[in-house]
Protein backbone atom coordinates (compact mmCIF):
# COMPACT_ATOMS: atom_id res chain seq x y z
CA UNK A 1 0.00 0.00 0.00
CA UNK A 2 1.09 3.50 -0.88
CA UNK A 3 0.07 6.42 1.53
CA UNK A 4 1.09 10.36 0.58
CA UNK A 5 1.84 12.68 3.44
CA UNK A 6 2.68 16.31 2.92
CA UNK A 7 5.48 17.62 5.12
CA UNK A 8 4.06 20.21 7.16
CA UNK A 9 5.98 23.43 8.07
CA UNK A 10 5.98 22.33 12.21
CA UNK A 11 7.42 19.08 11.11
CA UNK A 12 9.91 20.72 8.90
CA UNK A 13 10.83 23.08 11.47
CA UNK A 14 11.85 20.63 13.68
CA UNK A 15 13.79 18.96 11.03
CA UNK A 16 15.90 21.99 10.46
CA UNK A 17 16.22 22.44 14.52
CA UNK A 18 17.21 18.67 14.73
CA UNK A 19 18.86 17.50 12.18
CA UNK A 20 16.70 14.61 10.96
CA UNK A 21 12.67 14.24 10.74
CA UNK A 22 11.00 13.47 13.56
CA UNK A 23 10.37 9.66 14.48
CA UNK A 24 6.23 10.19 14.29
CA UNK A 25 7.52 10.25 10.47
CA UNK A 26 10.20 8.19 9.70
CA UNK A 27 9.57 5.27 12.36
CA UNK A 28 6.83 3.36 10.64
CA UNK A 29 5.94 -0.85 9.58
CA UNK A 30 6.50 0.70 5.60
CA UNK A 31 9.41 2.01 4.16
CA UNK A 32 9.41 6.17 4.31
CA UNK A 33 10.83 8.05 1.22
CA UNK A 34 11.00 11.87 2.23
CA UNK A 35 10.72 13.69 -1.45
CA UNK A 36 12.44 17.26 -0.88
CA UNK A 37 12.14 19.01 -3.65
CA UNK A 38 11.47 23.00 -5.90
CA UNK A 39 7.92 22.83 -8.15
CA UNK A 40 10.19 24.15 -10.97
CA UNK A 41 12.77 20.93 -11.08
CA UNK A 42 12.14 19.22 -14.12
CA UNK A 43 13.19 16.13 -13.28
CA UNK A 44 10.88 16.27 -10.12
CA UNK A 45 8.47 17.00 -12.93
CA UNK A 46 9.09 13.87 -14.96
CA UNK A 47 9.69 11.63 -11.52
CA UNK A 48 6.29 12.83 -10.04
CA UNK A 49 4.38 11.49 -12.53
CA UNK A 50 5.22 8.09 -11.64
CA UNK A 51 6.60 7.59 -8.64
CA UNK A 52 3.20 7.85 -6.43
CA UNK A 53 2.23 4.87 -8.72
CA UNK A 54 4.98 2.64 -8.66
CA UNK A 55 4.04 -0.96 -8.76
CA UNK A 56 5.67 -2.73 -5.37
CA UNK A 57 4.41 -5.28 -3.02
CA UNK A 58 6.21 -3.07 -0.75
CA UNK A 59 4.40 -0.24 2.03
CA UNK A 60 5.75 2.68 1.10
CA UNK A 61 5.16 6.37 3.21
CA UNK A 62 5.43 9.11 0.78
CA UNK A 63 6.55 12.46 2.40
CA UNK A 64 6.94 15.50 -0.11
CA UNK A 65 7.79 18.82 1.16
CA UNK A 66 8.11 21.37 -1.97
CA UNK A 67 9.96 24.10 0.09
CA UNK A 68 10.99 26.65 -2.46
CA UNK A 69 6.27 27.52 -2.46
CA UNK A 70 6.74 27.51 1.34
CA UNK A 71 7.53 31.17 3.66
CA UNK A 72 10.94 29.21 5.30
CA UNK A 73 12.33 28.38 1.67
CA UNK A 74 15.59 30.00 2.41
CA UNK A 75 15.87 28.29 6.11
CA UNK A 76 15.14 25.11 4.68
CA UNK A 77 17.54 25.56 1.58
CA UNK A 78 20.22 26.40 3.54
CA UNK A 79 20.06 23.56 5.97
CA UNK A 80 19.72 20.72 3.50
CA UNK A 81 22.60 22.41 1.69
CA UNK A 82 24.92 22.57 4.85
CA UNK A 83 24.17 20.13 7.41
CA UNK A 84 22.82 17.06 4.61
CA UNK A 85 25.71 18.41 2.03
CA UNK A 86 22.91 17.99 -0.69
CA UNK A 87 22.31 20.72 -3.21
CA UNK A 88 20.17 19.29 -5.96
CA UNK A 89 16.47 18.70 -5.97
CA UNK A 90 14.55 16.67 -6.14
CA UNK A 91 16.51 14.74 -2.93
CA UNK A 92 14.93 11.42 -1.42
CA UNK A 93 15.99 10.69 2.01
CA UNK A 94 14.53 6.47 2.58
CA UNK A 95 14.18 5.31 6.05
CA UNK A 96 13.23 1.51 7.36
CA UNK A 97 12.31 0.99 10.79
CA UNK A 98 13.59 4.52 11.78
CA UNK A 99 16.87 4.65 10.15
CA UNK A 100 18.19 6.41 7.28
CA UNK A 101 19.11 3.58 4.53
CA UNK A 102 19.14 5.24 0.95
CA UNK A 103 19.58 8.45 0.09
CA UNK A 104 19.73 9.94 -3.92
CA UNK A 105 19.02 13.09 -6.15
CA UNK A 106 17.10 12.06 -9.45
CA UNK A 107 16.35 8.92 -10.30
CA UNK A 108 14.61 6.86 -12.94
CA UNK A 109 11.59 4.50 -12.90
CA UNK A 110 13.76 1.42 -13.19
CA UNK A 111 16.24 2.55 -10.57
CA UNK A 112 13.32 3.24 -8.27
CA UNK A 113 12.54 0.27 -8.44
CA UNK A 114 15.36 -1.85 -8.05
CA UNK A 115 16.35 0.15 -4.85
CA UNK A 116 12.57 -0.68 -3.79
CA UNK A 117 13.72 -4.06 -4.04
CA UNK A 118 17.05 -4.13 -2.40
CA UNK A 119 15.44 -2.66 0.59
Amino acid sequence: MIRNFNITKDQALSTIKNADFSRDIVCSQSIVIIILTQDWCPQWIDMKTWVYSTITDKDIDFYELVYNKTDYFYDFKSFKETRWKNYNVPYLRIYKNGNLVRQTNYISKDEFVKLLESI
